[in-house]
């Protein structure tokens, strides 16, 4: 009888151990996933905040520098917030934006008057569609409350800029290339 339940013990111990381990993979998964997603989403942010003070700098159209502010302020505001979620994970933020929106915004400055505003408020659409579907992603399954409420909450605001730059885009006649 000692036999078995020694057994049984053992069976049991190894059982609880691969659950563990399960579990134990789960969470470092979703943590990890969380940091990719909070390190995309400050890059990205600094991107916008990028190209938004480079319209207001080129552009001379009322339109595309009112929306431009807006981008800044409401992506400089999410930056910081996502700071605070990042520090309690002890995520490191990335400082410069990516180089494809680097790359991007180079482009961008090579251009200017009504090219320049095509092109800038094609931008804007195709990096909020991004954005939105990424966000929008991370508010239905992600792994941290604090991650997916920083989401959440910041997903209204995304969707207001990407429909602020379609009517823009609109108005200006711009393609969603981006180019002309």
């Amino acid at each position: 009888m000692s036999r078995r339940f020694a057994t049984h013990a053992v069976a049991g111990a190894l059982l609880f151990a691969v659950a563990f381990g399960a579990g134990a993979q789960d969470v470092a998964a979703t943590r990890s996933a969380d940091a990719t997603f909070i390190h995309h989403a400050a890059a990205d942010g600094l991107a916008e905040i990028q190209m938004g003070n480079l319209a207001l700098q080129q552009s001379t159209n009322p339109a595309v520098k009112e929306l431009a502010r807006r981008i800044v302020s409401d992506h400089t505001k999410a930056n910081a917030e996502l700071g605070t979620v990042a520090q309690a994970r002890q995520v490191d933020l990335p400082t410069a934006p990516d180089a494809d929106a680097r790359e991007k915004t180079a482009t961008l400055r090579g251009l200017d008057g009504a090219k320049f505003d095509r092109a800038w408020a094609a931008a804007m659409v195709l990096d909020h569609q991004k954005a939105v579907a990424m966000f929008s992603a991370e508010a239905r399954a992600g792994g941290g409350d604090d991650v997916q409420d920083f989401a959440t909450q910041t997903l209204p605001t995304l969707k207001t800029h990407l429909e602020l730059a379609r009517q823009l885009q609109g108005s200006l006649g711009a393609s969603t290339s981006g180019g002309d």
